[in-house]
């Protein structure tokens, strides 16, 4: 069975990673699966080692190369789903496409509208990544259209076995990933740590992201002078992918906590990304986290919005090296049970037959 995947841009991203992981992994499963994008903005790097099977090209040429393939998988890229609908009355018809599933791994709200179209173009299948964000997709596709939890793969090299970072920082390490936008909300996490120092708490801060428009990174750094965290400050503007997981390495042994304060997400690949390398976490008591995230057994929770919730969460984590060490072996484990290659792609590989009508 042959696979193509489409997604509109090709970066250093969080979808990225996941189709990364299935082009490695599928294989095993008898799927041999393919990425197509509409635009890079330098994120080849992530697939190293399979350029053949990354294509970079417009939705025309997308369509046509995918006829090749027993399924089309467009990940929040509505401009495929034109291929799917019907002609225009006295146009001749194109010759058929493959099956397609359509999933949405996208938590900002606008850009999820386009899910209203399915009931009529009748996709074979739609995934979502978390239970949390199917009741999101569910409520737009309405009644008739089928949608199923397929959880994201964790890449090989996250769930390998976490190793001592050979030069552990000396302060513990409260490490923030993402993209500097609004919806991820990095003020959030400035703020926290602002709090901390202002009690006292001697940790550093590491924001591991690039801003989506270039004022962001005067902002962070006001915003930083301002909550006197600067000199504690240490931006990886372009963390290469496979530093990652000695990043989280490096913040596991400081003592330090991960921690996310994004508005919403249909996964949180970084904070599950960081439970796969013993890393504690501190992530809103809200869903997708809650999916995978018990206060105090896999990692802390907070009140959505609240610094100073957050901030007394992670004073007692720093605190307690006994419980933020727990919290890691737990939160490994989830991952290796649910969201390692194997298990993530198997139920992959199901689903994706079942859309294509091979099983």
């Amino acid at each position: 069975m042959r696979a193509l995947f489409v997604y509109s841009y090709l970066t250093l991203g969080g979808v990225e990673a996941v189709l990364r992981a299935r082009l490695d992994g599928l294989a095993a499963h008898g799927i041999e699966a393919h990425a197509w994008f509409f635009h890079d903005f330098g994120g080849r790097s992530i697939f190293s080692g399979l350029e053949d099977r990354v294509r970079v090209g417009d939705a025309a040429a997308c369509l046509a190369f995918a006829r090749g393939f027993d399924l089309v998988s467009t990940i929040d890229t509505a401009e495929v789903l034109a291929g799917y609908e019907e002609p225009a009355p006295g146009l001749p018809p194109l010759p058929p496409l493959p099956p397609l599933v359509v999933e949405c791994h996208s938590a900002y709200l606008d850009n999820i509208e386009y899910l209203r179209r399915l009931p009529v173009l009748r996709p074979a299948a739609v995934f979502t990544p978390s239970p949390h964000h199917r009741r999101l997709v569910a409520e737009r596709v309405g009644e008739g259209v089928d949608v199923r939890v397929v959880p994201n793969p964790v890449r090989r090299e996250l769930v390998a076995a976490p190793v001592p970072f050979p030069a552990p920082p000396r302060r513990p390490v409260l490490a923030w990933v993402g993209r500097l936008d609004e919806h991820k909300n990095w003020q959030g996490f400035v703020a926290i740590a602002g709090t901390l120092a202002e009690r006292g708490v001697v940790a550093e801060a590491w924001i591991a992201g690039r801003p989506v428009e270039p004022e962001r990174a005067a902002e962070l750094l006001a915003r930083a002078r301002e909550a006197g965290i600067l000199h504690r400050l240490r931006w990886f503007r372009g963390l290469p992918h496979e530093r990652i997981p000695a990043f989280f390495d490096a913040v596991r042994d400081s003592g330090g906590v991960a921690v996310t304060t994004s508005r919403g997400e249909s996964f949180g690949m970084t904070v599950v990304e960081a439970m796969a390398r013993r890393c504690a976490v501190l992530v809103p008591d809200s869903g997708p986290f809650t999916d995978f995230v018990a206060d105090g057994v896999s990692g802390g929770l907070y009140r959505p919005g609240s610094t100073r919730s957050a901030a007394d969460r992670l004073q007692a984590l720093l605190g307690d090296a006994r419980l933020r060490e727990a919290c890691g072996r737990r939160a490994r484990e989830i991952v290796l049970e649910r969201f390692a290659p194997g298990p993530a792609l198997a139920v992959l590989a199901a689903e994706l037959e079942r859309a294509a009508g091979q099983r």
